[in-house]
């Protein structure tokens, strides 16, 4: 029973370090160190006070501070906590890196490309080139744009005009003899 009563008191210690500095008895080895420095960093700072009290009451804390974390890191249950946490901490990172390893490389998308009329780079994404003002076209554009120019509908109406007055004069021959 006693002994029972000894691990109940130093978890009840304990647990009180933690609140003193401000922590919550979850929080991580990491989350413990850095309230640590951070402490410590404000009470040196303020060591350094021209104000004899103020000086005085830092030297108090900043002496509070370093027993309180001797207490809690010099526990078994934090180093417990600390050995569980480091394994967690390598397992996460092995796993990240397992993850890394499986990906693909990101494909390297091109945000510029240059403008077919005046050669100067501009956004993938624009319609109209900033700079000329030509037309920026997808490749399907451009070939019905070569395959419909005006010059190209006229070739092939005359060539029509042609076909169609060709059948007609096979299939009524009379029209030459007028």
């Amino acid at each position: 029973m006693d002994a029972v009563s000894g691990k109940e008191q130093e978890l009840s210690d304990i647990e009180l370090c933690y609140k003193a500095m401000g922590l919550s008895f979850s929080d991580n080895p990491d989350q413990v160190e850095k309230t640590y420095r951070k402490l410590k960093e404000e009470y040196s700072k303020s060591v350094r006070s021209t104000d004899l009290a103020v000086r005085a009451t830092a030297q108090e804390n900043l002496k509070q501070v370093e027993e309180l974390f001797a207490t809690i890191t010099g526990s078994l249950i934090y180093k417990d906590y600390a050995r569980e946490y480091e394994k967690y901490t390598s397992l996460k990172a092995e796993k990240r890196a397992e993850r890394r390893q499986k990906q693909p490389p990101p494909a390297v998308t091109q945000s510029h490309r240059n403008c077919p009329y005046c050669n100067r780079p501009i956004a993938s994404t624009l319609k109209v080139c900033i700079y000329c003002h030509g037309r920026i076209m997808t490749p399907m554009e451009e070939l019905t744009a070569k395959l419909f120019s005006t010059r190209n509908l006229i070739i092939a109406a005359i060539a029509a005009l042609l076909v169609i007055s060709a059948i007609a004069l096979m299939s009524n021959p009379e029209l030459l003899k007028r």
